[in-house]
């Protein structure tokens, strides 16, 4: 039974690969299409970072458990095989004896939290890196729909206006896709969230869902634009 809970990474790339073919039948010379391309290798990389992000990293979880053992030997040997000191009864020795003893547990607990951690902290860097490279291809779209402004007709033409030989059904055509681009983007970047708890991880991808939405309203301001103009 197919699940809704969580979004399916394959789907999405069957998606990316879809749309790239529609920019190819239209547009097979324009960047857009690289583009979709390497967004598409992205959606297809973010699902192997995705299943190695899930494994435990055996190395560290190893040396955090010899830790324990280590620490706890320690304490073990430490109150049944070290015999006190008859100097122990005075009161400034027992108050030098015991600061050591609370710094070396914290010490040691800064090490456990440390190696605890240090897994999370790699993940979570891993992530980050691939949720920068969607946020960085989020904003190349909005650069190749930047100069496709509908109102170029009812301008007059200067030395260094940008190249505009689209009709109007293509220009619509254009925009759409970026749109639908900025959408997938989005949802590569969700699909991170999946079963992650990382509040870094998680406002992270949500800034890329606003950034997103908000690159795309502009974008339809102008499909309804080029709607109204003849």
């Amino acid at each position: 039974m197919t699940s809704y809970k969580n979004l399916n990474i394959d789907k999405i790339t069957e998606a990316i690969h879809i749309l790239s073919l529609r920019i190819n039948d239209r547009f097979p010379e324009a960047g857009l299409l690289k583009v979709c391309n390497e967004l598409k290798a992205l959606s297809i990389a973010s699902k192997a970072n995705i299943e190695r992000i899930n494994k435990p990293y055996i190395f560290f979880r190893i040396a955090f458990y010899l830790l324990v053992l280590v620490a706890a030997a320690a304490v073990y040997y430490t109150f049944f095989h070290i015999k006190p000191d008859p100097s122990l009864s005075s009161f400034a020795n027992l108050i030098t004896v015991s600061e050591a003893f609370i710094s070396e547990t914290a010490t040691i607990g800064a090490c456990f939290y440390f190696l605890y951690k240090l897994e999370d902290i790699i993940k979570q860097k891993h992530v980050l890196n691939a949720l920068h490279e969607l946020r960085t291809i989020a904003h190349v779209i909005d650069m190749h729909q930047l100069t496709k402004d509908p109102t170029y007709i009812l301008t007059d033409k200067t030395k260094h206006s940008p190249t505009r030989d689209l009709t109007k059904n293509d220009l619509s055509r254009y925009l759409d896709y970026c749109c639908e681009m900025l959408s997938l983007t989005s949802k590569v970047a969700a699909n991170y969230a999946n079963n992650n708890k990382d509040e870094v991880v998680l406002n992270t991808i949500n800034d890329i869902e606003i950034l997103t939405t908000n690159l795309s309203s502009k974008i339809w301001q102008k499909i309804e634009l080029n709607k109204l103009l003849k």
